[in-house]
């Protein structure tokens, strides 16, 4: 088994440098883009090298208390604090973060390799998370403050209950990768379960923290502090107890505690308990991963209906043939993709949301610093939104189509025809969002200006005018192969791309903000806003129009690298 864990450790490493060896598939560029989407994640490790060290000494400092006598030390209680964190990484990490893109294991059946080792090499590469790397100083260096304190039995105790805890956050971890697996094999489960973690869940989890700014704010308003407590039920009380009692973190901590007061007995007792979970979940982590291995590749393919096929097949107004068949292709792409979906619907539900809460309490909401009254500032904050949403998809336009970018390269189509099918499509995804947050905001809070509502669909064209031409520069230089089906790391554009989108979409939308503010606050006339917005739309556009020149160009020179990549 340990011959075939270091021939996989090594094919990673191998992977790793192949990526960025040179080759004559790959230019300068490409070799710059793969670089800083590779090198990027090794970086960040080794600028997570001081907190590494920071938190070994605090465990030190916290071991050494224990062993003291000090069983509040402050140390000690932020390792605590931390641990309690771990395990709910370890179950969410493999839905939504990037550690969780893991090389699927089905492939390796092929080669004489048991299910047990496949396993065993799966579950190790839960060592690579970010929470499991901060959790290893916490549990290593426990047991050298204990020794320095002269208490070698708690010391020992703490170190078996570390290598329990490590093995029990595998575990947990391992499963999860497994059950997620199995999800996504049906895909029509899979989208379901890719919109409620992209969609559904951020936006429910913001409610209890919304609702506190809301009531905050109506005891301001009203000049009077109110205090208000809620107590749990007894039985939800009760259970939260029990949970405690067998949360795998709090079990190491209260075993260290209590060797350090030399109550072994408890202590091995509570270790008992963590080896006995931890062998439950890598049991039930087996069994789930032999169902992985036998289960179908895949299942739930779509069907397209033909009413529809026809409605595809139409020619947008403006556009030649070509240009609206790349244009809907990908308005398509996003509307059958979990990640499309959820660029669509995030902002319209957030706005649903805020717009909802708004209502019930004072029509206003604060976010520290920034509030939101009445409607036109809702409806301002979710077209922004909705255009920054397309980043995963506007800053790899090209990637985005996999072999669909070969097939559209060996078409008649010419550059300007495809860059201009791309440019109005990525509009369409962002313009889909944010008329349904203009028009919600509208039902919702109808006061307002309607110079001021006319203003926000044009603040958002002149913004869109500018960003088209440099997310064709950005997916032609930094184009990276996704998986839009993923609800993770696989779906998003290349890091420095999406860094510059950002910043462009910022800088875009700076003018359009200062001629608003100089209309309605300076001049005082705000009737004068869709004017001024409507002249820099035209200056927005021929400038769009120039920058595409360039942009054609870079793209001409980047075809077939780009087919090469896909």
């Amino acid at each position: 088994m340990l011959r075939i864990l270091r021939a996989f450790a090594w094919l990673r490493w191998r992977m790793l440098l192949n990526s960025l060896e040179r080759t004559g598939a790959r230019d300068a560029v490409e070799r710059f883009s793969l670089a800083i989407e590779k090198l990027g994640p090794i970086m960040a490790g080794v600028l997570m090298i001081p907190s590494g060290l920071l938190l070994a000494a605090g465990s030190v400092a916290g071991g050494f208390a224990l062993a003291r006598g000090d069983q509040q030390s402050l140390f000690f209680e932020v390792a605590r604090y931390l641990l309690l964190a771990v395990p709910a990484f370890c179950i969410v990490g493999p839905l939504l973060m990037p550690a969780a893109d893991r090389t699927n294991p089905v492939r390796l059946l092929l080669l004489p390799i048991p299910a047990r080792t496949l396993y065993v090499a799966q579950a190790s590469a839960a060592f690579g998370d970010v929470w499991i790397l901060i959790m290893l100083p916490l549990v290593l260096f426990v047991p050298i403050g204990l020794i320095a304190g002269g208490a070698f039995a708690a010391a020992l105790i703490a170190v078996a209950g570390g290598v329990l805890l490590v093995a029990v956050m595998i575990g947990i971890s391992s499963l999860s990768t497994s059950l997620l697996h199995l999800a996504v094999r049906d895909r029509r489960r899979g989208e379901l379960l890719a919109l409620l973690f992209i969609v559904v869940i951020p936006a429910v989890s913001m409610i209890p923290g919304l609702l506190q700014g809301s009531r905050h704010r109506a005891r301001v308003e009203g000049g009077t502090e109110v205090r208000t407590t809620m107590q749990a039920p007894e039985w939800a009380a009760a259970a939260g107890a029990w949970v405690k009692t067998l949360y795998p973190s709090e079990l190491y901590v209260t075993s260290t505690r209590e060797a350090a007061r030399l109550d072994l007995m408890p202590a091995a007792t509570r270790l008992a308990a963590l080896a006995a979970t931890g062998v439950a979940l890598h049991a039930l982590g087996m069994f789930v991963f032999g169902r992985v291995l036998a289960s179908p590749g895949s299942t739930g393919a779509r069907r397209q209906a033909a009413p529809m096929s026809a409605a595809w097949g139409r020619t947008l107004p403006g556009l030649s043939a070509g240009a609206s068949a790349v244009a809907l292709a990908q308005l398509r792409l996003a509307l059958r993709t979990p990640r499309g979906r959820a660029i669509l619907l995030s902002p319209v539900v957030m706005i649903g949301i805020f717009g909802t809460l708004m209502r019930r309490t004072t029509g206003a909401m604060d976010f520290g610093s920034m509030s939101f009254e009445g409607g036109l500032s809702l409806a301002t904050f979710g077209s922004f939104v909705s255009l920054i949403s397309i980043l995963p998809i506007a800053m790899n336009q090209f990637a985005v189509d996999k072999a669909g970018l070969t097939l559209a390269l060996l078409s008649p189509l010419t550059d300007g025809e495809y860059l201009a099918g791309k440019a109005v499509g990525n509009g369409l995804i962002a313009a889909i969002p944010a008329i349904l947050c203009g028009l919600l905001s509208l039902m919702i809070f109808p006061a307002g200006s309607p110079a001021l509502w006319v203003a926000i669909p044009l603040s958002l064209a002149a913004t869109y005018f500018l960003v088209a031409p440099a997310a064709a520069v950005f997916s032609a230089i930094f184009p990276r192969v996704v998986d839009m089906n993923s609800i993770g790391r696989g779906s998003n554009a290349h890091g420095l791309a999406g860094l510059l989108g950002f910043f462009t979409f910022v800088v875009s939308a700076a003018p359009c903000a200062l001629l608003m503010l100089v209309a309605s606050q300076w001049l005082g006339r705000p009737g004068l806003v869709p004017v001024f917005l409507l002249a820099w739309c035209v200056v927005a556009y021929v400038i769009g129009r120039i920058l595409f020149v360039p942009a054609r160009k870079l793209f001409a020179k980047r075809r077939e690298n780009l087919a090469l990549i896909l």
